[in-house]
C-alpha cells in the first residue's frame, strides 16, 4: 500500500516538474501532456512488477519458493521488465521523432536505464531458470522417492 501511495505522490510531482519543464523549454512545451501520459503509460509494467515481486515474497513466506506457481511469478516479472525496455526505446525514439532533438545527456540517461532494465530482466530469467530447474529436481526427486519408500541401508 505503501509502494501505490508512493506511485501517486511520484505521478504528482512528475506533474508539476513537467510544467516546470514547459517554462523552461517553450520550444517543447507542446510536448508535455504527450510526454507526461507516455510516462504514466510507461509506469503501469513496473507498478505491475512491483505487485509481482510482492506475490513472489508471498510464496517463499508460505514456503512454497520452489513451485510452478514461483516460476509463473517469475515469468511474468521477466515479461513486465521486458515490456518497460521496450517501451523505453519506444519512448526515446518517440521523442525523437517529435522534438526533432537529441542531447548527449538524454541519450546517457536512456542509455544507463536501458542498460539497467536489460541487466534485470537477465538476472530475473537467470532465476526463472534455476527455479525451474530446482522444480524440476523437486519433481523428480519426489518421484523417486515414493518408488523407493525403504530408506534403510541393507546389511
Amino acid at each position: 500500500m505503501a509502494q501505490l501511495f508512493a506511485l501517486i505522490v511520484g505521478c504528482g510531482f512528475l506533474y508539476f516538474l513537467s510544467l516546470e519543464s514547459a517554462q523552461n523549454w517553450p520550444t517543447l512545451a507542446h510536448l508535455r501532456l504527450p510526454i507526461y501520459v507516455a510516462s504514466l503509460i510507461g509506469l503501469i509494467p513496473v507498478a505491475a512488477a512491483i505487485m509481482s515481486m510482492f506475490d513472489f515474497l508471498r510464496v517463499v513466506d508460505r514456503g512454497h519458493q520452489f513451485s510452478a506457481h514461483t516460476v509463473q511469478i517469475l515469468r511474468r516479472i521477466r515479461l513486465l521488465i521486458a515490456a518497460f525496455a521496450a517501451y523505453l526505446a519506444l519512448g526515446l525514439v518517440g521523442f525523437w521523432a517529435a522534438s526533432g532533438m537529441m542531447h548527449a545527456t538524454l541519450l546517457f540517461a536512456w542509455f544507463v536505464t536501458e542498460t539497467s532494465a536489460l541487466f534485470l530482466f537477465t538476472v530475473v530469467a537467470l532465476f526463472e531458470r534455476i527455479v525451474t530447474a530446482a522444480v524440476e529436481l523437486r519433481t523428480h526427486h519426489g518421484a523417486a522417492g515414493e518408488a523407493h519408500t525403504d530408506h534403510r541401508r541393507p546389511c
